[in-house]
């Protein structure tokens, strides 16, 4: 009977508990299988598991990083950018930390942070070849979308680039619309500068409402309700000033909406991503890093 027990004992061990095995303890498998299957924040704990039990595996960085990308695809962009610093600062030299450092770019780059992109971009990311380039041009489109042309045509010229010239002097040359025009404009005629910025709507309610209170004022002291008049001159004032702001606010979105379209187009013709949002490019750019 015991000797039975020692052959029988084995194999209902591997039945009911295959993985215990047959995982490998050192690599966070059940961590990628849950980052794979888009559900990052259990995918965060189990990789921080792994971590806690073998913070000196050769699979940490990748987990480290595997973390700080759960983050991205989450939008926590503060912890975001703390894991990416960790992975930077607990990894460096590797491909994990330069690759940190590029992903560090896209996140300010997503929340429209181009200023800091393109003055951070100033220092290389390691010094791999496809990590550079990309660094390189995500640089650029961060000049275009912060509207620094001037110096995007002297950046265009830099070899494995996107955005020629004629595409910054296309950006350049777009037909915007003059806020100061739009607000004098609706100075004179209230809704007028809603109409130059093809705010249609906008330009009908303040023709209306501005219409509405100078006619209920004068017929009020028409009628020798000077009180009230004076009552609904005021709010004549405030409604006024308002429709002059709004025209000069409309002509920026209409401006900045032109130039977001057009950026828009030029990325889908350059074939222009963040290499946070294609998880097929970043396994490829992880697996010739390595």
């Amino acid at each position: 009977m015991k000797f039975r027990l020692i052959f029988i004992l084995p194999l209902l061990m591997l039945v009911l508990f295959p993985t215990v095995s047959l995982a490998d303890p050192t690599s966070p498998g059940f961590a990628d299988a849950l980052f794979a299957e888009g559900d990052y924040f259990r995918a965060i704990t189990e990789y921080k598991r792994f971590l806690y039990e073998h913070p000196d595996a050769t699979e940490a960085p990748r987990a480290r990083l595997n973390i700080a990308r759960s983050y991205l695809h989450g939008e926590r962009w503060k912890k975001a950018t703390a894991a990416l610093e960790h992975v930077i600062a607990t990894s460096t030299p590797s491909p994990q930390a330069d690759l940190a450092q590029l992903l560090l770019l896209e996140s300010a780059f997503k929340q429209g942070k181009y200023t800091w992109v393109a003055s951070r971009s100033e220092h290389p990311a390691g010094h791999t070849p496809q990590l550079l380039d990309r660094q390189q041009n995500l640089r650029l489109w961060a000049l275009a979308y912060q509207g620094d042309y001037s110096t995007a045509l002297a950046f265009a010229a830099t070899p494995n680039t996107d955005l020629m010239a004629a595409d910054l002097n296309r950006l350049q040359q777009l037909p915007t619309k003059s806020p100061t025009l739009a607000g004098s404009l609706s100075a004179i005629l209230p809704g007028s500068g809603q109409l130059y910025a093809k705010r249609y709507k906008e330009a009908g309610l303040a023709l209306l409402l501005n219409a509405a209170f100078i006619a209920g004022g004068l017929q009020a002291i028409d009628s020798g309700n000077e009180v009230l008049g004076g009552i609904l001159f005021f709010f004549e004032a405030g409604w006024y000033g308002g429709n002059i702001y709004n025209a000069m606010n409309s002509v920026h979105k209409y401006n900045r909406t032109l130039k977001n379209d057009t950026l828009k187009d030029l990325a889908k013709r350059y074939q222009f991503s963040l290499l946070m949002d294609d998880t097929s490019a970043l396994l490829e750019l992880s697996t010739s890093l390595d």
